[in-house]
């Protein structure tokens, strides 16, 4: 999953799509995301387990079009808008405090 960009394409990620621009990515990010908001809402159920797995299926199903690692664990840092994700080198401990924080307020199923 690692990849280089030249020095003038560091603002955007190299994509499936060829697109160039921070306003054409989060166009297309927008668009997939919520494509599969409206897919997995039609599917939710109180049976639904909201989890890391089910997080990186929305994250593949929002992403796919556009990127070649979405739905998968990254093993490289990235920033957006000079915003810091969390650090590959922890994962997969954010989303287990994700889990834990986030199952504090969750009325769905939660696997327990």
């Amino acid at each position: 999953m690692k990849y280089e960009t030249p020095d003038n394409q560091n603002i955007v990620l190299p994509n499936l799509l060829g697109l160039k621009t921070s306003e054409e990515i989060g166009l297309s990010e927008f668009e997939g995301f919520l494509k599969a908001e409206i897919i997995l809402t039609e599917k939710l159920t109180s049976r639904t387990n909201f989890n890391a797995a089910y997080i990186l299926k929305i994250h593949k199903l929002a992403l796919e079009h556009l990127y070649s690692f979405a739905g998968k664990y990254r093993d490289v840092n990235l920033s957006k808008g000079g915003f810091p994700f969390a650090a590959a080198k922890f994962y997969p401990k954010p989303w287990k405090l994700l889990k834990m924080r986030f199952c504090l307020f969750c009325p769905i199923n939660t696997g327990k």
